[in-house]
């Protein structure tokens, strides 16, 4: 279980970008927030340019789950951390990821993708959990690309379900 620190992490790039641009390092729900901030981001870009959105979600996540992966890296040599609760850049790589999935393609796609991913997230069942004791910065980016596919995977069931396919 992440754990949100009592102190700031200090200040560099690899804390920058683990905290997406400082969204983690809010003290109420700071991997919320940061799923919220690239769920936003998606919306802007889901309007923003319209029919080039599909593959957009891959490349974000792809780039996300890179940063991520090195970021982690970096946060892994602070003294103490393991799984910061600050560090909400494998958040965002799962949200993409989720909207790749599902191809995700207006706000209630969108915010759906948001809303499931972050239950399965934050309740972690089986195996979500077990890719969470992965060592290193793997183990911090495992667990949510995990639920990110749980929940793409709900999502396109109650999809299918809804529309009758």
């Amino acid at each position: 279980m992440t754990q949100t620190p009592t102190t700031r992490p200090p200040l560099n790039f690899a804390v920058i970008a683990g905290s997406f641009g400082g969204c983690g390092l809010v003290r109420f729900m700071p991997g919320t927030v940061g799923s919220v901030a690239a769920a936003g981001i998606a919306v802007a870009l889901l309007y923003a340019l319209p029919g080039h959105i599909p593959h957009l979600w891959f490349v974000l996540a792809g780039v996300s789950c890179i940063a991520s992966l090195a970021a982690g890296v970096a946060i892994l040599k602070l003294p103490g951390v393991k799984d910061p609760g600050w560090f909400v850049l494998d958040e965002v790589a799962a949200v993409f990821l989720t909207c790749g999935l599902t191809g995700a393609g207006s706000l209630l796609e969108i915010c759906a993708g948001l809303l499931i991913f972050r239950v399965y997230d934050i309740a972690k069942p089986w195996p979500v959990r077990v890719f969470e004791r992965l060592p290193g910065s793997v183990g911090i980016l495992a667990d949510d690309l995990v639920a990110a596919v749980f929940a793409a995977a709900t999502l396109n069931v109650a999809r299918a379900a809804i529309m009758g396919a």
